[in-house]
């Protein structure tokens, strides 16, 4: 706390004086961290705050059957016959498919979910044609005015035919204002581009109803253009002042200025107008030791995200330690440093006991490899999921990716960009190709779902190089499903863009770009990005933009058509999954291959129609004749079958392969009770009598004992504990089961229990009661 905050009666809790807001369009699923953040900071300090998730709140009022007639009634402009009748259908069920959204079942029920989202998509489609020049979807609204200029986003906070915010704000926001008579400080936190016209509109309502408040704008976009703006800019009629890079330091001085009258040019990262100029202070850092657990009591959990959940956003770092040459983020943001680990997990835990959420977001840019051992430690023994973005290594193996999935990692979004070397280099990636597919493979075999992120055209690429990349990708993404049993990967590429804070656009002479003339009237676009002419005397072709868009399209993820869900969705969709277990696939086998909780409990026996087949060496394949299937297992697993997977399995690659042969079908897992198995311990105690079953037959062959039937066809080889075992059984009117487990050594009866279950399985045993009726477990199935 700044050691003049003082601790007047306006700093403590009561009406709130401070409004903080997150404008649309951002992420409709989840809440995003800003605000929650910068609230609890001001909390903290014992200022009297709240908060607004304003693009949640736009979202449920658009979204809904009263909110869009309402929208609908005021517009002058009708709908034709057919996109009225679509519009009013979807309306009516528009309701019913947002509650949908928000529940469990949405993330189990893939087609549900589909037919969902279309209901949510055409209500937005039937707004977007009642706003002329405008489309908007769950991503991004774009209007008639792109925020691609000062003078189109001024133009565009006005108007009211062009720019929906206009309509919504006056029904959700202006009531709220309404609410806080005190209100004497606004912050809008604007972290995009497509949030821009939002705020500013906003801004101008807030002017409008509040004439005596100070409204300040921050957030990533708001330091991104901070330097295209000048005294005088029309911008700041609509607001008082800007705060860049971070805001923890910079809200608390600001507010504490603004309550006792003080001047505000030493506030950390401001910039505000001084008569005819414009003041700028420099920024101050964060201590991420310090950061409080961000507050989202003001946020509509509940009921305000497309997504069941929450999914709470965290972070275990802030920027990023590498300096990609495409990318513009360590640039735009203040230095890299990691928040301890403990911390982390003392967040995560207070969140869980505030919210009852148990699902989480990394947002840091990268999760460092050091950061995640922390976490799988941290986190070993909380049942929490979560997922986050990170970079590939040579320290990333499947010791670290099964402590991972054991922490609760359910998935890893990672920038593949290139599967060329010499593009990765041209990148200054800092990572090797050959990194990659093992990595990949590990995290997989773990059981986390990846992302991968793909660039078209960056400077000096080929065409056959990006179809590389492609291929890999699509490769990847077949892997994941077919031969892991995990089916949620997915992956998305685009072209390249030149940044204009990147090192590419910072020397572009050393990649053989050159920038083009930029139209000085798009001025916020030029804080973003730049036209450009890459090696060849052209610019990136329309047909290199058609083949990412193609490819994306086409890779998408395992979803069909190419319609990936967000990213949360995917998640939870992760997190919900049993190990093993797959949506319907039109590619592969339909259903759940791993039946119930506690599958590797269950008896695990070579599934109908499937027989063995050996072959040299160590592993033996199962052969499907109908499909003209194989499958290879171990050939030590085979003849332990039917056996659990915990018997079977000694490590968790084996476990992998019982979750892919179990998917493939070559192998069925029986639940507890089924008919025609015996599959606990219970069910193999007391009094219950073993027997040879019907026309059964022990043969000896030199050394070599057999149990064969004439019934099934089946032969079994035994060892010399079990040619044991069979002999007592066939022994007179057989062996109850607890005079063979009293034969056997301490700590044998495990063994035994298997030995037995094969043979019941296979028809060469057979159970009776005591008083020799058919024991009901053992009736042929």
């Amino acid at each position: 706390m700044p050691a003049h905050m003082p601790t007047s009666p306006h700093h403590q809790p009561g009406s709130p004086r401070v409004l903080l807001i997150n404008p649309p369009l951002w992420n409709p699923y989840a809440p995003h961290l800003a605000v929650p953040l910068l609230l609890a900071v001001l909390r903290q300090h014992h200022v009297a705050a709240s908060a607004l998730d304003l693009s949640a709140e736009t979202m449920r009022y658009l979204l809904s059957s009263d909110g869009a007639a309402d929208y609908a009634a005021e517009r002058d402009l009708g709908l034709g016959g057919r996109a009225r009748d679509q519009f009013e259908a979807a309306r009516s069920s528009v309701d019913r498919a947002v509650a949908f959204l928000r529940s469990p079942l949405s993330i189990t029920d893939v087609d549900g979910h589909r037919a969902a989202t279309a209901i949510c998509q055409a209500v937005l489609d039937g707004i977007a044609a009642l706003t002329p020049g405008a489309e908007l979807s769950f991503d991004r609204f774009d209007l008639r005015h792109r925020p691609v200029s000062s003078r189109q986003v001024y133009r565009a906070v006005a108007d009211a035919e062009h720019n929906p915010y206009v309509h919504v704000f006056e029904r959700v926001l202006i009531p709220r204002l309404r609410a806080m008579p005190d209100l004497e400080v606004v912050g809008l936190s604007v972290s995009a581009d497509s949030q821009l016209i939002a705020a500013l509109t906003a801004a101008r309502l807030i002017r409008r109803e509040r004439p005596d408040v100070h409204i300040t704008v921050g957030g990533n976009f708001v330091t991104r253009i901070a330097d295209r703006l000048w005294p005088g800019h029309p911008f700041f009629t609509l607001v008082d002042s800007l705060v860049c890079y971070e805001g923890e330091e910079s809200i608390i001085d600001l507010v504490d200025r603004l309550l006792t009258g003080r001047p505000l040019h030493g506030v950390p990262g401001i910039v505000v107008p001084d008569g005819d100029e414009l003041h700028r202070c420099p920024s101050a850092t964060a201590s991420l030791a310090e950061l409080p657990v961000p507050d989202f009591t003001d946020h509509p959990l509940a009921d305000g995200y497309l997504a069941p959940g929450p999914v709470l956003p965290v972070i275990a770092s802030r920027s990023c330690a590498w300096k990609c040459a495409f990318c513009a983020i360590p640039f735009a943001s203040d230095k890299f440093r990691i928040r301890a680990p403990e911390a982390v997990v003392a967040e995560m835990d207070e969140l869980h006991r505030r919210h009852g959420t148990g699902f989480f977001q990394f947002v840091d840019e990268i999760l460092t490899v050091r950061s995640m051992r922390a976490l799988a430690r941290g986190l070993a023994d909380r049942d929490y999921r979560w997922y986050g973005e990170t970079r590939f290594s040579p320290t990333i193996d499947r010791r670290l990716t099964d402590a991972l999935y054991t922490a609760g990692c359910r998935r890893l979004d990672l920038g593949l960009e290139s599967y060329n070397q010499d593009v990765l280099d041209r990148m200054r990636k800092d990572i090797k190709a050959s990194w990659i597919a093992p990595n990949l493979d590990a995290l997989l075999a773990s059981g986390i779902s990846v992302h991968l992120f793909g660039i078209a055209g960056f400077p000096g690429e080929a065409r056959w190089q990006t179809a590389r990349t492609v291929e890999f990708a699509a490769a990847t993404l077949a892997r994941s499903r077919d031969r892991y049993a995990v089916p949620d990967s997915t992956f998305g590429i685009g072209p390249f863009v030149l940044d204009a804070l990147s090192p590419v656009a910072t020397a572009p002479e050393q990649f053989q770009v050159r920038v083009l003339h930029q139209d000085p009237g798009d001025d916020l676009q030029m804080a973003l990005r730049y036209d450009y002419l890459g090696p060849l005397p052209e610019p990136v072709s329309a047909e290199d933009r058609d083949i990412a868009a193609r490819a994306d399209r086409v890779l998408g993820g395992a979803f069909g058509d190419g319609d990936r869900p967000a990213e949360e969705v995917v998640f939870l969709r992760a997190a919900a999954r049993r190990p093993g277990e797959r949506d319907d696939d039109r590619d592969g086998p339909r259903g759940v291959p791993c039946p119930g909780p506690h599958w590797e409990r269950m008896l695990l026996r070579p599934a109908e129609g499937w027989v063995v087949r050996l072959v040299e060496g160590e592993r033996t394949l199962l052969y499907e004749p109908r499909a003209g299937a194989l499958f290879s297992l171990p050939s030590r697993m085979l003849d332990g079958l039917p056996a659990t997977a915990e018997e079977l399995c000694r490590d968790a690659a084996e476990r992998e392969l019982v979750r892919s042969a179990l998917h493939h079908r070559c192998l069925e897992a029986a639940e507890p009770g089924a008919a025609g198995l015996l599959t606990s311990t219970a069910q193999l105690t007391g009094d219950l009598l073993l027997r040879l079953g019907p026309g059964t037959e022990l043969a000896t062959e030199g050394v070599d004992v057999f149990l064969t039937s004439r019934v099934t066809g089946q032969r079994l080889r035994l060892s010399a504990s079990g040619a044991a075992v069979a002999r007592l059984v066939a022994a007179g009117e057989g062996s109850p089961w607890a005079d063979l487990a009293a034969r056997c050594a301490p700590g044998s009866v495990p063994r035994l229990r298997t030995f037995v279950w094969r043979l019941l399985v296979n028809r060469l045993l057979s159970v009776e009661t005591p008083d020799r009726s058919a024991h009901p477990l053992a009736e042929r199935r």
